[in-house]
């Protein structure tokens, strides 16, 4: 059976994620607000600030995954990023049938303050407007998918061309392992499900310390 794949965000994690998926098998749709020449994509324009719904010939999705990104590097440009483009997104979505959803978030929701082992039972507790917004745009989705979501709260993300900045990290090819694994697993869930995405690092008591047990828990392999 052909599953149907809605990637809302396609930038540079969606490309990495299509190309790892089997495109025999999935027939994948892809939001972005530029007009993206790719034959293993069916390409929808759209802006998610925008009061317009997206339109897609579709009636149901197997799996939806949401990539957001602020606008602007700032406040106001990750409140429309986070908040007003969730909104729009959710909006559009009620028009179809939906058996899963992989929404993109950041460990960012667990503040800066917090040092040790973080989990996902830690206190979320942001200490700048990026964790308050993405928390938000959390609870947004959790209200109203339920037990159809994925979070996933992904560490900084670097690459070949990029240094970690962080010492919570996650490679960005192991970014769109991640979401193909949830679009082709299903862990075991009785309710809205949360993993910190990150790679293994050793446990400081003077720095937060990002754990991903729960993570490889479910069956994922970093390798």
């Amino acid at each position: 059976m052909i599953k149907k794949i809605l990637i809302i965000g396609y930038g540079d994690i969606g490309k990495r994620l299509v190309k790892i998926l089997d495109t025999n098998t999935a027939k994948i749709f892809a939001i972005s607000r530029n007009d993206i020449i790719d034959e293993k994509i069916i390409n929808i324009n759209w802006n998610w600030l925008s009061d317009m719904h997206f339109q897609i010939n579709e009636s149901n999705f197997d799996s939806v995954i949401i990539i957001p990104k602020p606008s602007e590097l700032n406040e106001q440009g990750y409140k429309d990023g986070f908040l007003t483009a969730i909104d729009n997104i959710l909006n559009s979505l009620r028009a179809f049938q939906i058996k899963k959803v992989i929404a993109i978030s950041s460990t960012r929701v667990y503040g800066d303050h917090q040092k040790g082992l973080i989990n996902e039972e830690s206190d979320q507790n942001p200490t700048d407007y990026r964790g308050r917004f993405i928390k938000e745009y959390e609870s947004k989705i959790s209200k109203s998918f339920i037990k159809k979501v994925t979070i996933l709260r992904f560490s900084g993300l670097y690459d070949k061309n990029s240094k970690k900045i962080s010492y919570n990290s996650l490679h960005r090819d192991q970014a769109a392992k991640i979401i193909q694994f949830f679009i082709n697993n299903n862990p075991e869930k009785s309710d809205i499900d949360f993993y910190n995405c990150s790679e293994d690092s050793e446990v400081k008591a003077s720095v937060k310390s990002i754990s991903n047990l729960k993570l490889k828990s479910a069956g994922f392999d970093f390798k």
